[in-house]
């Protein structure tokens, strides 16, 4: 009996530790996508900052990662409010498949999208484009599609426009680009594959949209949580040669109605106060604005464990 009880008091420890290291699964896109590098930062100040264990998985494009975490294989996943909303409402590519038990648990920033052309290509303007061969399909990316036609609306094109050359994903379209298949290549601002693209081709350019009143409103038309910002030249990003107004839209992390509020409020605690460490895992994560983590969209709602947490810090709701 003595044999017993000792035996099992040192296990209680054990089991205590092993109960608050818990492992949650954090889906994102294949490698050479920001949104890739971004989910891996993060996921490494949250072990950091916390008793979670965060295991990356990358998936082939924003539906799979969307399914991750609606059929419960990840907690987590990473993409913009307008995919996340389309996903959670069953509209666009998601039509027919609403995704309804995903929640935000935080807005991370404003990312921007563009259109890159070849330096020597004589190309100096959007709607230069237009006849040009540009990526199409994108069955494993279909996010591509509103983006890509939020950019060109704001000039009075659409992808109709363009002489469709087929791809799966953004990954495979700028392999695209690099071997002169396509005429432009549309991608995250500052991504680690566009580094790899102007290197390869010699240089690129970021082409602007037009940032008149109409220009946005017709960029609005395709998505109401779409909206323009501004890029500046940077030695991490690779083609802005000059400031340029771009499509931009809120990177969010978004995570599945069954993950308990705990884990959530750890998750969103454990990044808030830790701008610099993640600015540090890449510079696009210095534009994470801690007060914005709970800004308020069109449609998608948050989980409760995040409010919860929004609420004690006073920044719930956002204004």
């Amino acid at each position: 009996m003595l044999r017993k009880l000792i035996l099992s008091a040192a296990l209680v420890p054990v089991a205590g530790t092993m109960a608050a290291a818990q492992t949650v699964g954090f889906a994102t896109l294949p490698p050479g996508a920001i949104n890739n590098v971004q989910a891996q930062v993060i996921a490494k100040v949250v072990q950091a900052n916390s008793d979670l264990k965060i295991r990356v998985t990358p998936y082939r494009g924003g539906g799979a990662v969307a399914a991750a975490v609606q059929r419960k294989r990840a907690e987590f996943g990473i993409s913009d409010i307008v995919e996340m909303t389309d996903a959670y409402t069953g509209a666009g590519r998601f039509k027919g498949r609403k995704h309804g038990s995903l929640r935000v648990a935080f807005r991370v920033l404003a990312f921007s999208v563009g259109m890159f052309v070849r330096k020597d290509s004589g190309i100096t303007k959007l709607a230069d484009l237009k006849g040009k061969r540009f990526s199409s399909r994108w069955s494993a990316f279909p996010n591509a599609i509103p983006l890509a036609n939020g950019t060109f609306a704001t000039v009075g094109l659409s992808l109709k426009d363009f002489v469709g050359v087929p791809t799966a994903n953004i990954i495979r379209a700028a392999n695209d680009f690099k071997a002169g298949k396509t005429d432009a290549l549309f991608f995250a601002v500052g991504a680690p594959k566009v580094a790899e693209v102007n290197s390869a081709v010699g240089g690129i350019r970021l082409l602007g949209i037009d940032n008149s009143p109409a220009g946005i409103a017709r960029m609005k038309a395709i998505r109401k949580d779409y909206f323009p910002m501004q890029v500046k030249p940077h030695p991490r990003l690779a083609g802005v040669l000059a400031p340029t107004w771009v499509l931009g839209s809120d990177l969010i992390i978004y995570v599945g109605a069954h993950v308990s509020n705990d884990v959530v409020y750890k998750f969103v605690k454990a990044v808030h106060p830790n701008r610099i460490a993640l600015g540090k895992g890449h510079p696009s994560l210095f534009g994470f604005q801690q007060k914005q983590m709970g800004k308020k969209f069109t449609v998608a709602s948050y989980h409760p464990g995040a409010i919860k947490f929004y609420k004690e810090i006073g920044i719930w709701p956002a204004k």
